[in-house]
């Protein structure tokens, strides 16, 4: 009986921590760019996988392109514009997505505080996004042609221990259900 109150307490207290959203260190980012003591993320969804790029800087103002020109240069990130539209983008066994242009394969841009909560930025281009220190960006590639509100905002790559956590607590119960199966 004790032991099925701790469970509970323990899923209760993962799963309302969670909604508290992520902080740079809770996610896993491919690489960082840049130098300095603020920090930006940028999260690339290609739908079926999700990464994250970091930027850092001192001073001055700096933008969303700004972000992604540097994580650009400084990795395997690469992407392209076209007449201020970010028009492709390519990272880890996926090349040129959105190349598609206006049609059914294209990047919608988003903005979030807390990397779980996104905005579409509909009205905002990437180059007029001011950062700020913690600020959260995202492209997420879309495949249909409904244009507003996009198909899905971004997915935020799942940070390795709350999935451990998960699969232990499934193990748990599984193991909880056998016994009274069992009895």
């Amino acid at each position: 009986m004790a032991s099925e109150k701790l469970i509970a307490l323990f899923c209760v207290f993962v799963f309302s921590v969670s909604s508290f959203g992520y902080t740079f260190n809770d996610i896993p980012v491919e690489y960082w760019a840049g130098s300095g003591s603020n920090e930006a993320v940028v999260v690339i969804d290609f739908g079926a996988d999700s990464y994250a790029f970091g930027y850092r800087w001192d001073s001055g103002t700096k933008n969303g392109k700004d972000l992604m020109d540097a994580v650009d240069l400084a990795g395997a990130m690469n992407y392209t514009q076209a007449a201020g539209f970010l028009n492709t983008i390519s990272y880890g066994g996926y090349s040129n997505i959105g190349e598609g242009g206006w049609s059914a394969d294209w990047w919608a841009y988003f903005t979030s505080t807390d990397g779980l909560n996104w905005t579409f930025s509909w009205d905002t281009a990437f180059s007029d996004r001011v950062l700020s220190n913690g600020s959260w960006d995202s492209w997420a590639h879309q495949t249909t042609e409904d244009y507003l509100p996009p198909a899905h905002s971004p997915t935020t790559p799942v940070p390795e221990p709350v999935t451990i956590t998960l699969l232990g607590i499934g193990g748990l119960l599984l193991t909880k259900f056998r016994r009274v199966q069992n009895v």
